[in-house]
């Protein structure tokens, strides 16, 4: 029996309810690009098994599927199938007979007694080689004499101490340039700080000016005259200031949070 993947129920019931990926994405601010490798089951493209959990329970909960049910679920399609078993072959036993040893026949003794006089008489072949060239070797020293020894190469004179160099004034200091004052900050600064993987959508006025997982400890500044707007796949794992106010815990770890700042009001959810 073939087990339903996560995808195929989630696909199953937005198309019941007659809604397309684009009014998901709209409804729960998970990018279409994710929810379509949801159901397709394509999960590398999804930046974590964090945020891809929260993403699902998410879907599940617009569409008013049980999330339990589904991280459930989620969990069957991962685990590991179990082998099929394999029907061992046997083989048959091979046999093989022990070659019976033949005692070796006169001519096989008469062949290793040729084989052994013939090593024999090329070893005694080498020795007087050795001997002749030795001779010849001592005969050519005592008629030469020694090899002339090379005449010592003078080493030149040890050079004479260096003066001491004089030291040089250093120059008179430059009077530093004065630097032009700070521009002027525009009305909305948000300031995010990660404590953990954290997918983050960042829109200001309207641009989306960031999107991604910042590092763990890495701290992002973002700037806006109207608005901006942070979406985040990990509330747990960012810590946000607005304007120098320190906004609290935005949620729970795997919660997919959108929170918006504006430039008349203290900040919107």
């Amino acid at each position: 029996m073939v087990l339903q993947t996560v995808g195929e129920v989630l696909r199953t019931e937005r198309e019941k309810q007659g809604l397309s990926v684009k009014d998901i994405e709209k409804a729960t601010s998970i990018r279409a690009l994710y929810i379509q490798a949801i159901e397709d089951g394509n999960y590398s493209i999804l930046p974590g098994e964090v945020y891809l959990k929260g993403f699902i329970r998410n879907y599940a909960s617009f569409l008013g599927l049980n999330p339990q049910n589904m991280m459930e679920l989620y969990r069957q399609n991962q685990a590991p199938q179990p082998p099929v078993p394999q029907t061992p072959t046997t083989a048959g036993p091979v046999s093989s007979a022990p070659s019976a040893a033949t005692p070796p026949s006169a001519r096989t003794e008469r062949r290793q007694e040729k084989s052994g006089g013939s090593a024999v008489r090329w070893v005694v072949i080498g020795v007087v080689v050795l001997l002749l060239v030795g001779g010849a070797a001592w005969a050519a020293m005592e008629f030469f004499g020694p090899a002339p020894k090379q005449p010592s190469v003078p080493q030149p004179p040890p050079k004479a101490a260096q003066p001491a160099p004089v030291p040089t004034p250093a120059p008179a200091p430059v009077p530093a340039t004065p630097q032009k004052p700070p521009a002027q900050a525009k009305p909305i600064v948000v300031v995010a700080k990660f404590t953990a993987e954290c997918w983050t959508r960042a829109v200001a006025d309207g641009k989306e000016v960031y999107e991604g997982i910042p590092k763990v400890g890495e701290t992002l500044t973002w700037s806006a005259d109207r608005s901006l707007t942070v979406h985040v796949g990990n509330a747990a794992g960012i810590e946000l200031t607005y304007n120098g106010q320190l906004q609290g815990k935005l949620g729970d770890a795997g919660d997919v949070i959108t929170k918006t700042f504006s430039a008349n009001t203290t900040n919107t959810p």
